[in-house]
């Protein structure tokens, strides 16, 4: 079993809890290690990916507004600690996509039975894949079907943390009932059917659009 571990959130906690660099280093390799260690007293790891600080991310040419309501201000030593870990460790890292999106194609590379995500990001519930969630220690194994159901209840929900928000007054509680007993073509519809009325000619624009922000590239 591949470990493909997405890196990106750990630095960042590192850095905020730490006072010095050396602490910051500490604190992201302790962390680093313990969520390995929890990982394989469930699993045989074979491999460990780590993967992080990919920039220039092509979603920001899509909208003006992707993340922009979010602080660039990094934390206190995050590029000092950004440098050290390149240095010590080999990180899988691209230009013009997210950590997600790098996630994914290694996801899709490795194979959905032979791999599983570290991460705290719900994004990759996406996908039909095995997940383990290192704050909460838990691991979800995610269906085909249940893949499908999470994605299209981006398309209503949106996210919020990327300042993606295309059906405002709709969230998990509608997708839940209009969901129900619906076949996939049946929940596109439900979706889709949600964005007409909204956007009327530019319906189509806006929904794609919003498929194109909230969809990993695991090609």
């Amino acid at each position: 079993m591949v470990a493909i571990f997405d890196i990106d959130s750990l630095v960042y906690s590192s850095c905020f809890s730490a006072e010095e660099l050396d602490e910051a280093v500490e604190g992201f390799y302790g962390r680093y290690e313990h969520a390995l260690y929890n990982l394989k007293r469930r699993y045989k790891i074979d491999k460990v990916v780590p993967v992080g600080f990919c920039t220039n991310n092509y979603r920001h040419r899509i909208s003006l507004t992707y993340k922009a309501h979010r602080n660039s201000e990094k934390p206190p030593f995050f590029n000092e600690l950004v440098a050290t870990l390149k240095e010590e460790m080999n990180i899988l890292t691209r230009s013009g996509i997210e950590t997600d999106d790098l996630v994914a194609k290694l996801w899709s590379h490795y194979g959905a039975e032979e791999s599983i995500i570290v991460s705290i990001d719900k994004d990759y519930r996406q996908f039909p894949c095995i997940m383990y969630n290192y704050l909460k220690d838990e691991v979800e194994v995610i269906t085909e079907d249940e893949a499908y159901y999470n994605f299209m209840e981006q398309m209503v929900c949106g996210d919020r943390a990327d300042n993606i928000k295309p059906l405002k007054g709709y969230g998990p509680k509608w997708c839940e009932k209009n969901f129900a007993g619906k076949t996939k073509w049946g929940v596109l519809r439900a979706v889709y059917g949600l964005y007409k009325p909204k956007y009327r000619s530019k319906a189509k624009e806006v929904f794609m659009n919003t498929y194109y922000l909230l969809k990993l590239d695991a090609i």
